[in-house]
């Protein structure tokens, strides 16, 4: 899937999904999970024996040229993004937990990064040219990360995130991620270990107790 269709048609970005039952059979859309997943297909695919070297190292860098130039709000990358066009879907909306996963993704993709440098060490396997490439490939991933910024999303009177920002009323969103075991447990983590807000969020999330024996 990922191979076939992280291309030029979608610019790099893997769709959204494949329907065989349907005239249009790619959904040329894509959210910022979907290209967290897809960044890590291509790692994946490395380690995995699937692809050499100068093709992932290929891929990832135009999945990233990509990624730095399509719109985003305070860094967050859109909900939507139609991938034949690289335009925001209407209505614009950035989801706070594709954040997470988006940044989580990145996070590794930058890891796998520096140990291709690492093996290189001994390997020898990896060119100058493509040693300057993965340089700089780490510097705009980490750019990337550092220009998100996740206290927009934070309400700092609940010490909660909110579920994500409306672009076309300008609000965020009245409804808030406050169970531990929410799917935005990795936007909490990221947010705090990055020092964007404090522990107390993690101790403002509610966790169900119950008596044993």
């Amino acid at each position: 899937f990922f191979e076939d269709n992280i291309n030029q048609e979608n610019n790099f970005l893997p769709p959204d999904n494949y329907q065989l039952d349907r005239k249009e059979k790619i959904a040329h859309r894509t959210s910022p999970t979907n290209i967290g997943l897809g960044l890590l297909a291509v790692c994946s695919s490395y380690d995995l024996g699937f692809v050499d070297l100068n093709n992932a190292i290929d891929l990832i860098q135009k999945m990233i040229t990509t990624i730095e130039n399509l719109q985003k709000w305070n860094g967050h990358l859109y909900n939507w993004y139609n991938t034949k066009t690289l335009e925001p879907l209407v209505p614009r909306y950035v989801s706070t937990v594709d954040s997470g996963n988006f940044v989580a993704s990145l996070y590794v993709t930058k890891q796998f990064l520096i140990e291709l440098l690492g093996h290189n060490k001994f390997e020898k396997e990896i060119e100058v040219e493509n040693e300057h490439l993965i340089n700089q490939m780490i510097e705009i991933v980490q750019k990337i990360i550092d220009e998100t910024d996740f206290t927009v999303l934070y309400d700092t009177s609940r010490n909660l995130f909110s579920i994500g920002y409306a672009q076309e009323n300008g609000k965020l969103v009245d409804s808030y991620y406050d169970m531990l075991m929410s799917e935005s447990r990795t936007t909490s983590l990221i947010a705090i270990a990055s020092r964007q807000v404090t522990s107390k969020h993690w101790f403002a999330l509610s966790r169900n107790l119950v008596k044993v024996d």
